[in-house]
């Protein structure tokens, strides 16, 4: 039925002269949901409809599977799938080995990356989040991935990969010299890494807590992403090139060490998940011009860098715990994406600015204490002209609303607003 259902819509709507070779298939993969449910979506999304395809992949499969459904056996069925994924879609793939086994990635974090990156063409002149997000779509309509949790209008907001593909996907990525993962403990030994690294993930433990001397270059990375509970970063100044750096650190009351980042001229996305982290950023940050994300749920350890605002293509901007909105945000009109945690600390004209100015945004999330008559008639005059606005988060202590506001109606394209 899954099978019918994938390929067809249904069993009934299979035509007569598949019914044989779909039951060959079928009995090819035995039991085993994975393996149906990939060739299914092989044949779905090739939109094979002629005996001579239908063949080539069934003798793709192999006799040999028919008679033992091997692991290997498996693989090669997730092998002929990958084979067959358009070329555009391999890098967008294999940028999910970056990412911890069994971890759930949220669809608007990846489809970012992969932007910084430039794995997405926008050659039709198309939004370039929209087409990572169709390139998103289009791995889950294949099996690639799998839904891990649904939005509120039923789109996909996080995924996940089986284990099976997570390990082809390693593979690929070793073949093609795409990535690499290590633990933290042993990066001193990627001087001898026979290959220049483009793309590396670290892990480490709480247990892990030695500085490793890095003796050889990083400037060939492009992709620098470290998860786990030890407080060992590898020197950014060495990632001279770097374009996404990913940092999701659980542990308390460390220090991380951004400052470097002002000299990393080719950074286009980073994002810092360290909650109960003291963040240390640098000074001025106006020399990254390609930067499109700065995301930073953390602490920061001192002013945020005012020339922020100088920054071209920034496109999405998450403030640290304590930041108000910089002076002067409305002159960063790239803005679609605005957060700021602590917005009583932000100045009148600059809370005004964002309806005067910054008529582009999608996404806008905001907390703080709501007690001046003033800040709270500045917000919503400038809310009320975000006619792009299809993210809506507010988080205000002292602003209370007794219904839901009519100038919320004027907001057509709004999709999701949160309210507390």
């Amino acid at each position: 039925m899954l099978f019918f259902n994938r390929v067809f819509g249904s069993e009934d709507d299979c035509p007569p002269q598949f019914k044989d070779i779909s039951a060959e298939i079928l009995r090819m993969c035995g039991a085993l949901p994975l393996a149906i449910i990939t060739i299914a979506s092989l044949l779905a999304s090739r939109q094979a409809r002629s005996n001579d395809e239908w063949e080539s992949i069934r003798n793709s499969l192999g006799a040999k599977f028919v008679i033992n459904p091997t692991l290997e056996e498996m693989r090669g069925i997730l092998n002929l799938s990958y084979m067959h994924l358009p070329l555009h879609l391999r890098p967008c793939l294999l940028y999910l080995g970056m990412h911890p086994e069994d971890k759930n990635i949220r669809r608007g974090h990846l489809v970012a990356q992969w932007v910084a990156e430039g794995f997405v063409n926008n050659s039709h002149g198309s939004d370039l989040d929209d087409v990572a997000k169709s390139y998103f779509n289009e791995l889950i309509n294949r099996s690639f991935i799998q839904p891990a949790e649904l939005s509120s209008f039923a789109a996909v907001e996080y995924c996940t990969v089986h284990d099976m593909m997570l390990d082809l996907i390693t593979s690929k990525c070793a073949e093609d010299n795409f990535s690499v993962a290590y633990n933290c403990e042993d990066v001193a030994r990627m001087h001898s890494y026979e290959h220049k690294v483009r793309r590396l993930s670290l892990k480490s433990s709480a247990s892990y807590t030695t500085s490793v001397i890095v003796d050889t270059s990083m400037s060939q990375v492009r992709s620098l992403a470290q998860f786990g509970e030890s407080n060992y970063t590898p020197p950014l100044s060495l990632f001279t090139y770097l374009r996404v750096l990913l940092y999701d650190f659980p542990y308390k009351d460390a220090t991380v060490d951004l400052s470097p980042i002002d000299q990393l001229f080719q950074l286009r996305h980073v994002r810092v998940n360290a909650k109960e982290c003291i963040i240390d950023l640098p000074a001025e940050i106006r020399g990254l011009v390609h930067l499109e994300t700065l995301v930073i749920n953390g602490r920061s350890a001192q002013n945020f860098p005012s020339d922020i605002v100088l920054l071209p293509r920034l496109s999405h901007l998450s403030l640290p715990d304590g930041t108000g909105l910089p002076q002067g945000v409305a002159r960063i009109k790239s803005l679609r994406a605005l957060s700021c945690p602590d917005m009583e600390k932000s100045s009148l004209e600059d809370i005004k600015g964002i309806g005067d100015e910054l008529t582009g945004l999608r996404m806008l999330s905001f907390s703080g204490k709501m007690v001046a008559e003033e800040i709270v008639d500045a917000l919503v005059s400038s809310i009320a002209r975000l006619r792009d606005l299809k993210y809506l988060f507010v988080s205000a202590n002292g602003w209370i609303l007794k219904r839901v506001p009519n100038w919320i109606g004027d907001l057509h394209c709004l999709r999701s607003l949160t309210l507390s």
